[in-house]
């Protein structure tokens, strides 16, 4: 009767023991509710990155899922509730690749994927494309495919990126006098 207990204990050990290696892979059980994700991008975002890279060449560096917030910052002049309720429709976005110039790393470019739900936004009028225009930033949407042009992604980088000269257009108003001769000037 004795053995029988003991059987019985060490048997319930023992599915204890084969319970948590089933449930935890022989790890530590972990005290916060979260995962590694083994890839930075889905499949969608690993097809264009890699036609992207195709298409800018050694010509910009490529920066993936960067938080809007990162790049685009309240105006100084803004108190802190009109900055944050002006943040309001931009928590939680991210701009799919960010292009930057190759030596000094400014910001040339934003790009975005735009899947069913990206459409809709857009159809929406998504606040970040207005925003985006504002501050002088290019942003290009590109639609998810199964496969890209390097050649088509190269232009439309290409227009977005072109600046226009800026034009100065002679008013008639107020001219600024010349001083042709310093010693004229009594200080």
């Amino acid at each position: 009767m004795k053995w029988q207990i003991i059987a019985l204990i060490a048997g319930f050990v023992l599915l204890a023991i084969i319970l948590k290696w089933l449930f935890f892979g022989g790890r530590k059980p972990s005290r916060y509710p979260y995962q590694r994700r083994s890839l930075l991008f889905s499949p969608d975002d690993r097809v264009f990155f890699r036609a992207l890279q195709n298409a800018v060449g050694t010509e910009y560096e490529i920066f993936g899922k960067i938080s809007v917030c990162d790049i685009i910052a309240p105006n100084k002049a803004a108190s802190g509730m009109a900055a944050k309720n002006a943040f309001k429709p931009l928590e939680g976005r991210h701009f799919d690749f960010i292009l930057c110039e190759k030596t000094s790393l400014s910001v040339a470019c934003a790009v975005q994927l735009l899947d069913k739900t990206g459409q809709t936004r857009i159809e929406d009028e998504d606040p970040l494309i207005e925003i985006c225009a504002n501050l002088g930033l290019p942003l290009v949407n590109f639609p998810v495919m199964p496969e890209y042009s390097a050649d088509n992604i190269r232009d439309n980088l290409r227009k977005a990126l072109e600046r226009e000269p800026l034009l100065l257009v002679e008013t008639g108003g107020r001219k600024e006098p010349r001083i042709s001769n310093l010693s004229d000037m009594n200080f």
